[in-house]
């Protein structure tokens, strides 16, 4: 969902940077040297980027120091060194430890308790290759190499081999789970796993330019791809900010990220907040930053701000408000958790109300747009 401000100005200036209406804060700096294809991932409230290299001075300069951040302070901590120097590592998070294994030098998995501030040694997938994806859903890891899927049970320590993908995903891919289902982008591509059935389906296609080492995230039930290079080669790199709604199966190009376009680059979410950083354009980063999407606005959207949906949630009537009442026509289209279209209609002169007499109760998704490009989209609950 998407809270376009209505404040005198576009920016917020704080201490650490700068909130604009793209949606991005810049935090305090990553704590150890600039380096790109680290490891990031989140742990509960906490976050960790680590690992990763650099070779701005002619020799590869191979990493192992892990680091912590710490959102509500904006503070990074250093930690215990992962076991070895290591890059385009694979990585995710399940069991509250970080799973992190394979890479340029080793295919050995470890996992890191926060609790006690160790590695230790796991088994590893038959497969383990580097510069391959990691990702979690439902309490249970996976590790991509091609067109294999390999899946890690914490509970046992072990990997099982899944069925063959029906695609196969190419290096520096980007991965993000939306509750019980996992999405990769490999090229143009976007496929869903669904995890209860192992299989995958072909989703909308990435509009955007097909790039390699992007960030990737999930918050508030949208996944997000952001920056990204190998376009053609390593020279050109983007700014490029990309939204995906599941529940609607379309993409929608933010505001740019306001930092250096660049690759290897590292994201993950921590509770409703994205968070992205390290990564090189030749010139190796240690900068990071923060998004809020409810802070964030569609390139080139129309002039509008339409209010969040209240009350929400509600026993009877949910209402819209626009910020004008004269301008170009908005439409609203509203699903129900399954996908299936309930509502179509128009505000009229500003103004949408919803009943509960028409929907019923339950969790719905709105899709508000202007001229068919989208203004607002997000979710209210009929109790």
């Amino acid at each position: 969902m998407k809270k376009l401000l209505l404040i005198s100005s576009l920016f917020f200036f704080c201490s650490t940077g700068v909130l604009a209406s793209s949606g991005w804060h810049q935090k305090a700096d990553f704590g150890g040297v600039a380096r790109h294809r680290g490891a990031g991932i989140s742990i509960g409230n906490k976050g960790y980027i680590g690992l990763g290299h650099y070779n701005g001075s002619g020799t590869n300069i191979v990493l192992q120091d892990w680091w912590e951040f710490d959102p509500s302070a904006n503070t990074w901590t250093q930690m215990a060194n992962y076991p070895v120097p290591n890059y385009a590592v694979s990585s995710f998070s399940v069991d509250n430890k970080g799973i992190v294994g394979a890479g340029i030098f080793g295919l050995q998995f470890y996992s890191y308790d926060p609790l006690t501030n160790a590695w230790s040694a796991i088994a590893s997938p038959a497969g383990a290759s580097s510069d391959q994806l990691g990702f979690s859903v439902n309490g249970k890891g996976y590790h991509v190499v091609g067109t294999a899927l390999y899946e890690y049970n914490p509970s046992l320590g072990t990997w099982t081999t899944k069925s063959p993908m029906p695609f196969s995903c190419i290096s520096w891919s980007s991965a993000f789970t939306i509750g019980d289902k996992a999405y990769i982008k490999s090229n143009n591509q976007l496929w869903e796993y669904k995890q209860s059935i192992d299989d995958w389906a072909l989703k909308a296609l990435f509009p955007g330019p097909v790039t390699g080492g992007a960030a990737a995230f999930a918050i508030n039930g949208n996944g997000y791809i952001v920056c990204g290079g190998y376009i053609g080669w390593l020279s050109e790199l983007v700014t490029e900010v990309w939204e995906f709604n599941p529940v609607f199966n379309e993409w929608t190009q933010l505001e740019d990220f306001p930092g250096m376009a660049r690759r290897f680059t590292t994201g993950f979410a921590i509770g409703d907040k994205g968070y992205m950083g390290i990564g090189t354009n030749g010139t190796n980063f240690r900068d990071f930053w923060e998004f809020d999407e409810l802070l964030a606005t569609p390139k080139n959207s129309p002039a509008l701000s339409v209010s969040e949906p209240y009350p929400n949630p509600s026993s009877s009537l949910i209402h819209f408000d626009a910020q004008t009442q004269s301008g170009p026509e908005l439409s609203v289209v509203i699903t129900d958790a399954s996908g299936r279209i309930v509502h179509t209609g128009d505000f009229a002169n500003g103004v949408l109300d919803v009943s509960k007499q028409i929907f019923g109760s339950g969790t719905f998704f709105y899709r508000i747009s202007s001229a068919d490009k989208l203004v607002k989209s997000g979710q209210f609950i009929f109790e």
